[in-house]
């Protein structure tokens, strides 16, 4: 248990870190925006509680929110991202799937499902997150494109972080 809760913490540490220092730096042509911090949230337990993902949600939102001055913005869009979660969980996967798993990762659950369920919060996150942040229906086809490029390309670098601090096996 202080194992998991250690290396929890490390985590939310480490990708709020990893996004504000180097992925908040990195803009692609205006319209590629990588969010990396969201995979905290992402590697949370399948029997997590809705109200741990909110929470939690809303605290790595926030404290990269406190770091870019961007008041809510994350912390909304991430609250939403872990609001969605046991749906997206519940859509891409049969309940005898996950029985004997403790964690969506790609480990457990394999490439083909966690990018499929990655791309599919990273979506959403971004949605909400670009849609706020521009605040006007006029502006939807420029969200849009942002969202059909940030969402791939962050999930790449997901996946990358993903299998270079993938634990090695006993």
């Amino acid at each position: 248990m202080y194992n998991t809760l250690i290396r929890n913490i490390l985590r939310f540490i480490a990708l709020v870190v990893m996004q504000v220092l180097v992925f908040d730096n990195i803009r692609l042509g205006n319209y590629i925006h990588p969010y990396i911090y969201v995979l905290f949230i992402m590697l949370m337990p399948f029997d997590t509680p809705k109200w741990r993902l909110l929470v939690e949600g809303f605290a790595i939102g926030m404290l990269v929110d406190i770091f870019n001055g961007t008041p809510g913005l994350n912390a909304a869009a991430t609250v939403f991202m872990a609001y969605m979660r046991p749906y997206i969980i519940g859509i891409t996967t049969r309940k005898s799937d996950i029985e004997d798993k403790t964690a969506p990762s790609v480990t457990e659950m394999g490439l083909q499902w966690f990018s499929l369920y990655g791309l599919l919060l990273l979506v959403l996150h971004n949605l909400f997150l670009f849609w706020l942040e521009a605040f006007s229906i006029r502006l939807f086809g420029r969200v849009l494109l942002e969202v059909l490029l940030s969402a791939p390309f962050s999930l790449f670098v997901i996946i990358l972080i993903v299998y270079i601090f993938k634990p090695l096996k006993k």
